[in-house]
């Protein structure tokens, strides 16, 4: 294999440190700068460190218009995780940078943990192990996930693979997306899936909110989706509803999420994402019904390593934007 000569910069602390993901890009590209600095890089940081790249494998750095000016060699960017949060993909074009992203990488990986934060809920487990460590050797019951009903919120790749995990549990599946699924689609998803389609429905918001036992939210952070989830919707919620979110922080407004726990302590939430982060100091946490883990649902062994491909795939196979 022929080495390509131009300079690959990796931003990414996670993909620096693994052995197996460096070892491969070096396979294709012989000159390559790791941040081993041990922190997200930030403004003129970041700046430094891509300014002699030609391509750049990004995770979670903001791609700014004033960090672009300053990175005339820079002709890709490759992404190495999922969502593009972190950039704008009208910069992209204005600066003539190419992009590199593949949708789906990590989706066994989230919809597994999303599947564990619902049957933490529903087995109450948070709360039992509070009782037991405060000596006491509580017997409350929990519910079973069997037959309930689960309201998808965004039916892109992780929320239809979460349908997939879910189905042997002949739970009825409702699901809200901004695309319209025809029954030609959701014959083509049930075939790749194993779905019965006779458990599977597409809903409107208001209708998973009014029905669901338990909300699962997989959709990509907007101005539209922006506190999605506040007051008013909470209002229509089941008193012990289970509300999981591996998406994005703000998507649910978390002040009125707090009051809502408070008012109902029958019902619980599982999040791996807050509005800030480290969220150490988030009032959620102290919430008994309340269960946090730090963005992580794309840290597996196997999902860092399907990321990694990709982003170093992107570095070659990429689009222009238009």
């Amino acid at each position: 294999m022929n080495k390509r000569e131009a300079l690959v910069a990796v931003t990414s602390r996670s993909f620096s440190k693994n052995f197996s993901l460096v070892e491969e890009l070096k396979k294709h590209y012989s000159n390559v700068l790791l941040n081993h600095t041990g922190k997200t890089l930030k403004d003129e940081e970041l700046i430094e460190f891509l300014k002699k790249a030609d391509k750049a494998i990004i995770g979670i750095e903001k791609i700014t218009d004033s960090l672009l000016s300053q990175l005339p060699n820079l002709k890709v960017i490759s992404k190495y995780g999922v969502g593009l949060n972190n950039i704008d993909l009208d910069l992209l074009k204005n600066h003539n940078v190419r992009l590199g992203f593949t949708p789906g990488v990590n989706k066994q990986s989230v919809a597994e943990l999303a599947l564990a934060l619902i049957l933490t809920g529903l087995k109450k487990i948070q709360e039992n192990n509070i009782d037991i460590l405060n000596g006491n050797w509580s017997q409350e019951r929990g519910s079973e996930l069997y037959g309930k009903t689960i309201g998808i919120i965004g039916f892109g790749n992780i929320g239809q693979k979460l349908a997939s995990l879910i189905q042997p549990f002949n739970c009825n599946i409702l699901f809200f997306d901004e695309r319209n699924f025809l029954k030609e689609d959701l014959k083509l998803l049930a075939n790749d899936l194993n779905l019965n389609l006779d458990l599977v429905t597409q809903s409107s918001l208001r209708s998973i909110l009014l029905k669901s036992n338990i909300l699962s939210i997989h959709l990509p952070l907007t101005q539209k989706t922006k506190d999605l989830i506040s007051l008013e919707e909470f209002s229509e919620l089941k008193s012990d509803v289970c509300i999981v979110n591996t998406a994005r922080g703000g998507i649910v407004n978390e002040n009125d999420l707090h009051e809502f726990l408070n008012n109902n302590p029958g019902a619980y939430a599982g999040f791996d994402v807050f509005k800030e982060e480290p969220a150490f100091n988030n009032p959620l946490l102290k919430l008994p019904n309340f269960f946090g883990t730090s963005h992580r649902s794309s840290l597996t062994n196997e999902g860092i390593y399907s990321m990694g491909i990709a982003a170093i795939n992107g570095l070659d196979d990429n689009i222009e934007i238009t």
